[in-house]
């Protein structure tokens, strides 16, 4: 197994590093050499001297020798170019590259198929969780009904921030852009796309469906005030970006938005920087994926994961038809503040200083806003 990573960010460096030290296990575990033969990025970077260093992907590309080709640049131009021409020279393709994947990834798949090679990808939904191949493999007996979680570890850090240290949304996100946390398109995080892109990826394996990725309807954060954590907390909840879809008769359900979690709930209590993805079933009924999403090793534990399973014969399917049947999830509980009582059904009801507060009963989000179309408020889903 000959290797050449293209991308020595963060990720990519974590992954030449873990391959350097774990090599004479990984050697052992698959009774075949593991050689990293390219590091390839834009800027030199300090690597092993066995590794070769280059600024031109097509030399890792075009080199015979190399069969595992690791894309760790992200984005959806050049590293599209990178994976397609590596697929078509019959290399395998390990990638974290989640919007990508969203995005392009049934033309990806099926170039990986037709060509007979791998295409791996479970850094790009969880970090290190291994939840891509629980999918793929360990759920196999399975139909999945429901999947929904916390799939971005950024926002959740916020979030968390803004309970425990008494923060409003701005001086959290300070933080946590100070610590790096933040992507560089903040908007991917706290608009709710990251988590978007993981759930896409996530619900097409479980409902073995392609669809465009601009059906996913997504709300984030930063609509999130300190007031409203305060509120749904005195009520039993604690506020949390989730991510979520559903398969119905005839559609699929899906969108990310700010929910009400019960404290007594297991995802309702992953705080900080962590990622849960609950995955409901028939036959195992719930099952729980928790971990950091994000992180040098912990990313790259699951890329070197990835790149040992290209050792494998069999290849990931994804042949999937291709469905337009997408649709936000609107029928919920629903959290509602404004300034005045209000004639609708709820479970909790609380007034302070003048503002009312309601745990809806179960209503659809259209009904809703046309029940409160005379009144300023603010809402969230409620998860019952």
């Amino acid at each position: 197994m000959v290797i050449g990573i293209i991308g020595l960010g963060t990720v990519g460096f974590g992954v030449a590093d873990i391959l350097t030290k774990e090599k004479t296990r990984l050697e052992k575990t698959i009774n075949e050499e593991v050689r990293v033969k390219y590091g390839c990025a834009l800027e030199k970077v300090s690597l092993s001297p066995d590794i070769i260093y280059t600024a031109d992907y097509h030399q890792v590309i075009n080199d015979p020798e190399v069969n595992v080709v690791v894309e760790l640049i992200g984005g959806t131009t050049i590293a599209k170019s990178i994976i397609l021409e590596a697929l078509n020279n019959k290399k395998h393709v390990v990638t974290a590259n989640k919007a990508l994947l969203a995005h392009e990834g049934k033309e990806i798949f099926e170039t990986a198929y037709e060509n007979g090679v791998h295409i791996f990808y479970e850094a790009s939904v969880g970090g290190g969780i291994p939840v891509v191949v629980s999918e793929k493999e360990d759920l196999i007996a399975n139909n999945i009904s429901k999947i929904e979680g916390i799939l971005n570890g950024t926002t959740n850090f916020i979030l968390s921030l803004m309970e425990t240290d008494n923060l409003d949304f701005d001086e959290a996100l300070k933080i946590a852009n100070d610590l790096g946390f933040v992507e560089a398109n903040a908007s991917l995080d706290l608009d709710g796309i990251d988590a978007a892109h993981k759930i896409k990826i996530l619900a097409m394996n479980a409902y073995h469906k392609h669809f465009d990725f601009d059906l996913i309807t997504t709300r984030g954060i930063r609509s999130v005030t300190k007031k409203d954590m305060d509120y749904a907390k005195k009520l039993g909840y604690r506020i949390k970006l989730i991510a979520k879809s559903e398969l119905y008769e005839d559609s699929i359900g899906i969108d990310v938005s700010p929910t009400l979690i019960p404290l007594t709930d297991i995802v309702g209590n992953v705080m900080g920087a962590y990622n849960v993805v609950e995955i409901t079933t028939d036959y195992l009924e719930n099952v729980l994926y928790y971990g950091k999403g994000a992180g040098r090793y912990v990313t790259a534990s699951a890329v070197v994961s990835d790149i040992i399973k290209t050792h494998n014969k069999e290849i990931w399917s994804h042949d999937y038809p291709v469905t337009d049947k997408i649709k936000p999830i609107t029928r919920s509980q629903y959290y509602i503040r404004t300034n005045q009582m209000l004639n609708i059904r709820y479970e909790s009801y609380l007034v302070i200083e003048k503002e009312h507060i309601y745990i809806t009963e179960e209503y659809d989000l259209k009904e809703l806003k046309e029940l409160l179309k005379d009144t300023e408020y603010q809402y969230f889903k409620v998860r019952s």
